[in-house]
């Protein structure tokens, strides 16, 4: 149940990037692109920033769209939705490896494909590559006292970078960390 028909009228093009200063939260879509984008609405906050830029930028070109072509591209927005997030990666390694077939090839195959009846196409689904088995156990996560702290960077939110000063205070005129004040001394 993955995408990999390209959509009627589409050939492999590159689609136009998308500013990293675009806000992508949904609020912040245009009317236009939250048409385009409707079927992704209740998903559309649980997609990396990659992802919402890449449909962003292929919903750019939504309102020249012929109907059957919109009807289409939603169709196919609303199956990728209904995916869980194990068989998006499983669709994206097939769509890379059926990119690596030439245009040719992939159109023949997919003419041929569509000339097999039902019986057919089920037969070859079943005899096609088995899913590998569970070949190791899934790792148990380390404590969080175990894990190394995610340094501050110009690019961390302003929020973390104040409760990390809070935490461990900085010597003004050598930008080092000051050593934690001992009991014993602030007794005195």
């Amino acid at each position: 149940m993955g995408i990999s028909a390209p959509a009627h009228g589409q050939t492999g093009s590159v689609l136009p990037s998308v500013p990293a200063s675009t806000n992508l939260n949904w609020t912040a879509l245009g009317a236009g692109q939250k048409i385009a984008l409707a079927p992704l609405k209740e998903s559309w906050d649980t997609l990396a920033d990659g992802h919402r830029r890449k449909w962003i930028a292929l919903s750019q070109n939504f309102s020249a769209m012929s109907a059957a072509d919109k009807e289409t591209l939603h169709s196919r927005m609303a199956e990728w939705a209904a995916l869980k997030p194990k068989e998006r990666q499983q669709a994206r390694l097939n769509f890379a490896e059926t990119k690596k077939t030439p245009a040719a090839d992939r159109l023949s195959n997919w003419e041929a494909y569509q000339a097999l009846s039902q019986e057919e196409k089920d037969a070859l689904a079943r005899k096609g590559a088995a899913k590998p088995a569970g070949a190791a156990v899934a790792a148990k996560a380390p404590p969080p006292q175990k894990l190394t702290p995610v340094p501050v960077t110009r690019n961390s939110p302003e929020t973390h970078r104040e409760r990390l000063a809070a935490q461990q205070p900085v010597d003004r005129n050598t930008l080092l960390p000051l050593a934690p004040a001992s009991k014993t001394s602030s007794a005195n």
